[in-house]
């Protein structure tokens, strides 16, 4: 059975003030308010973007949204969990300060920012889930005590999973450190012969250790590597390579089977939106600024189906860009495939869709 996913068009260049209405008016077209419950406790899960990164969606953008939530008078409060790679969004007092300077804040958006997975990212919940990798996943804890999920997906590329959308926000963002290192168990880089030069960036940026140095190259020891890709994300010289055909497959369904996890106990309590808008090859954790767009801007999405949603998004960026996303981020050996279908198969939604476009 098809899924309605509602669609505004909208561009970046008509600015923070628009893109909010905009994303306003299809929380009302889509009669999203249904999903939201008087006095919830309701998780608004974004992305700050990480430091020097600057095409993340500003927090002006999601001030509508968060005034529908408060007008019906629920509880929300802005949310990320650390991640496993060193930055200023490794811990819950460097992550919280950030998204205070960019206005993911009672000042700026009149609710807070709050880390639901504790300081280190180890306050955690076993989700038991019918999986095919899993039958339990450790998520965030104060995701699984809320009681609803506003889920705000920026639509960009991914080095690993192809796709950074719906999906992989709830999946990867609403995990604890331990279920993000479950998803990432089976991504192990290695270091390619003739390529290194010695910088020393990726050991200097390894949270886990596992990098060494001799005189000819960079070793990463497979034994202590936790797969989190930042030697990857860091290497300029393109020297740490994965084999994705095998690994970025298990990677996906695990990402979904924890996406799974993050929204147990809360059907028809969760509404999901893409910003199909700056669309880079790589995604928010990356701290580069004026990453280039892949596809002009495209507009907004919501859904209450977050497999629809991401679907709907992919078809309409390969549209606009004439190309499948895997060609457009230029690492055809990807395919973001393996996520949509085997979130269908797991039962978190359906690829099945029915656009309704809202003027």
């Amino acid at each position: 059975m098809s899924s309605k996913v509602h669609f505004i068009r909208a561009s970046m260049d008509e600015g923070e003030a628009a893109i909010s209405q905009k994303a306003r008016a299809l929380f009302r077209a889509g009669a999203f308010a249904d999903c939201f419950k008087t006095n919830d406790f309701t998780a608004v899960k974004v992305h700050v973007g990480e430091q020097t990164n600057n095409t993340y969606i500003k927090a002006p953008c999601l001030k509508g949204l968060v005034e529908e939530l408060l007008s019906l008078k629920t509880k929300p409060f802005i949310t990320d969990t650390s991640t496993l790679y060193t930055g200023r969004r490794h811990n819950a007092i460097d992550h919280t300060v950030l998204a205070t300077e960019r206005g993911f804040s009672v000042e700026g958006l009149g609710v807070p920012f709050i880390a639901p997975d504790g300081l280190f990212g180890t306050a955690e919940t076993a989700v038991p889930i019918e999986g095919e990798l899993d039958k339990e996943v450790m998520i965030a804890a104060d995701i699984v005590r809320c009681q609803s999920i506003l889920s705000i997906a920026h639509f960009t590329g991914h080095c690993a999973a192809c796709v950074g959308a719906t999906i992989k926000t709830l999946g990867m963002g609403c995990s604890s450190r331990k279920g993000k290192m479950r998803q990432h168990a089976s991504l192990k880089p290695h270091v390619k012969k003739g390529k290194c030069t010695r910088c020393g960036e990726c050991r200097q940026h390894c949270p886990a250790d596992a990098i060494t140095l001799d005189d000819v190259q960079a070793h990463i020891d497979q034994d202590k590597c936790i797969g989190c890709a930042e030697c990857v994300a860091v290497c300029r010289f393109d020297a740490v390579v994965y084999d994705w055909q095998q690994e970025n497959e298990i990677l996906q369904k695990s990402v979904a089977e924890h996406a799974l996890g993050a929204l147990r106990g809360k059907q028809g309590r969760a509404t999901f939106y893409n910003f199909v808008m700056s669309v880079t090859k790589d995604c928010d954790c990356f701290a580069q600024a004026n990453m280039p767009k892949i596809v002009e801007d495209i507009g907004i999405l919501a859904s209450t189906d977050p497999v629809a949603v991401d679907k709907a998004s992919i078809d309409l960026v390969e549209g606009r860009g004439g190309r499948g996303v895997p060609k457009l981020i230029g690492n055809a050996r990807l395919d973001w495939r393996y996520q949509i279908e085997h979130a269908v198969r797991i039962g978190l939604g359906s690829a099945e869709y029915e656009l309704v476009e809202v003027k």
